[in-house]
């Protein structure tokens, strides 16, 4: 049996435990499975379904007004803050006060 075939085996084995509202115990025991076994691809597969959650999460934006921003002055190089999954382009010549605002928001969304 191939790694591949023994993982759709034991997926199958996963749902239909989930499905059945026994403890693994239980389900084991009805099933002739060792436990052990079971537990470990219990943890395979709720750590999957943890990590697709967590790629799951939309990207979220916020929109800005503005009006008092300045062109960076030339030679200087601007700078970037990444917050969580939020990323924040800072020219040098930037109004501080627009930027606190920004990031007080953020802050407070994320």
């Amino acid at each position: 049996m191939t790694q591949e075939e023994k993982r759709i085996e034991w997926k199958t084995r996963y749902e239909s435990w989930k499905k059945s509202g026994q403890s693994i115990a239980e389900w084991c025991r009805v099933q002739e499975i060792k436990t052990h076994q079971m537990y470990y691809w219990v943890q395979q597969f709720d750590n999957t379904n943890d990590s697709m959650e967590s790629n799951k999460r939309e990207t979220q934006w916020l929109s800005v007004q503005m009006s008092d921003y300045e062109l960076h002055s030339k030679g200087q190089e601007s700078i970037f803050i990444h917050y969580g999954s939020v990323s924040i382009e800072v020219h040098p010549d930037s109004n501080v006060e627009l930027l606190s605002d920004i990031v007080h928001i953020i802050k407070n969304q994320c």
